[in-house]
């Protein structure tokens, strides 16, 4: 009897552990879901965790792990029960990010975490946007340089004029045009993919959306549908959804362009030379420039490079670099030679170096095309990336990384040939054609 009680009494224990145990593991937290389900993350898209209980924040955050390592910020659902982490900064493009929770994390009931969690996503490699077709309604695209993988952004009947990508690399400002001449200014976000309305000229072209690096201002072009208008900056505020208009009576200006230290630089044709205006401070200066068009600034904003003409002789007027400086107020002709004709300048992503195109107007040295350049500003030396004497480089776009370049090649000699959309690397000198029929690149994270 006392055997049988013994045996009835072990079972019955036996049976309450793993009751227990089947009750803990049921009522135990466990992942239900790991967000984003793409096989690849970019930019500065958020990693979350979602449990299948409300969990106790603290105990989580003390078990997690995220490596890289980033200053990022930790936010919780109202259930407590999805844990999302938005990075700090983008992601390293091309590297592995992972997202680790050890044992120890507890649920809002006191129940442990009882497996170790671990979850890894591959970043994508920095991506070559651009507009295509060249010879249509074109819209924004994207393509992976390494895979050659391509997607479209956009999908506007009326295609896209333009666009801009923000400093913070998380937007896309671009132009849409719809009837009667106007336009709308479109906002994609790059996290999401999706697209909003930001602003509907419904009386006027807009065009050219520049936001400024504090993310406040949005600089654009606007030329209004009354007859005898001239076109015209505005900025436009977005914290108190004001906007000012920079020209005065008949002045005619284009070609927004804000550096990252913060100054707004356009052209005014009607006094032939670039206008710079510092919003904080509202001081303004003027360079004389007789040829307009688009300008770079460097990385540190203290420089604005554009060309200009060089009046060498009655029929000898070519185009040079030339260089202004916000700190001395100074400006430089770096175009060394009176037969020689650079234009189109593009600083790098980092340091001093910059790109231009360049072609000489000596009889012996004539060519139809110009070339890829690439030059130094603080040693001075230049040399050319490209030698295809028929075909024109231009627009040109820097990786992030400041050793990749991207540019757009026309035939000179056949122009009924497509542009072409080409990176090339500035150490190696080595080319790959990307984009057929393609224009205006730019790179997102």
């Amino acid at each position: 009897m006392v055997s049988m009680n013994w045996k009835t009494g072990v079972l019955i224990a036996i049976a309450l552990l793993v009751a227990g145990l089947l009750t803990g593991w049921q009522l135990s937290p466990h992942i239900a879901e790991v967000l984003p389900t793409s096989s690849e993350i970019q930019g500065r898209q958020p990693l979350a965790i979602k449990f299948n209980r409300a969990m106790d924040p603290q105990s989580v955050e003390e078990y997690v792990d995220i490596s890289p390592p980033d200053d990022g910020e930790i936010s919780w659902d109202a259930d407590y029960k999805l844990m999302t982490f938005t990075p700090g900064s983008i992601w390293p493009p091309g590297e592995m990010v992972s997202i680790r929770l050890s044992r120890g994390a507890r649920s809002k009931l006191g129940f442990p975490f009882w497996r170790e969690f671990n979850y890894q996503w591959p970043v994508s490699p920095t991506s070559l946007v651009y507009l295509w077709p060249a010879d249509g309604k074109s819209n924004l695209y994207k393509i992976n340089p390494k895979s050659g993988e391509s997607q479209a952004l956009t999908n506007h009947p009326g295609g896209v004029l333009d666009y801009s990508i923000t400093p913070d690399n998380e937007q896309i400002y671009y132009s849409v045009a719809v009837k009667n001449g106007t336009s709308r200014i479109m906002v994609l976000d790059l996290r999401s993919g999706e697209t909003s309305l930001f602003m509907d000229c419904s009386e006027a072209l807009c065009t050219r959306p520049q936001l400024s690096a504090d993310g406040n201002k949005l600089a654009y072009e606007v030329l209004s549908r009354e007859a005898g208008s001239l076109p015209d900056i505005r900025v436009f505020n977005l914290k108190d959804r004001s906007q000012v208009a920079l020209a005065e009576p008949d002045q005619c200006l284009e070609s927004p362009l804000w550096s990252l230290s913060g100054w707004l630089a356009y052209y005014n044709q009607t006094a032939k030379g670039y206008q710079f205006w510092d919003p904080a401070t509202d001081i303004t200066r003027f360079l004389p420039n007789e040829t307009s068009g688009d300008g770079s600034w460097s990385a540190d904003g203290r420089y604005f490079l554009t060309s200009e003409i060089l009046f060498a002789g009655d029929t000898l007027a070519p185009r040079h670099l030339q260089l202004y400086d916000l700190v001395e107020e100074t400006t430089q002709d770096l175009s060394k030679g009176s037969f020689l004709e650079d234009l189109n300048p593009s600083f790098s992503t980092r340091g001093l170096a910059f790109a231009f195109s360049r072609k000489s107007l000596s009889p012996q040295d004539w060519t139809l095309g110009r070339q890829l350049w690439v030059m130094d500003l603080e040693s001075g030396e230049s040399a050319p990336l490209t030698d295809e004497i028929d075909y024109q480089h231009t627009s040109f776009a820097w990786h992030p990384d400041g050793q990749k370049l991207a540019y757009v090649r026309y035939n000179q000699a056949a122009l009924s040939e497509a542009p072409e959309i080409w990176v090339i690397d500035t150490d190696s000198k080595e080319a790959l054609r990307m984009i057929i029929n393609g224009f205006a690149p730019g790179w997102i994270p």
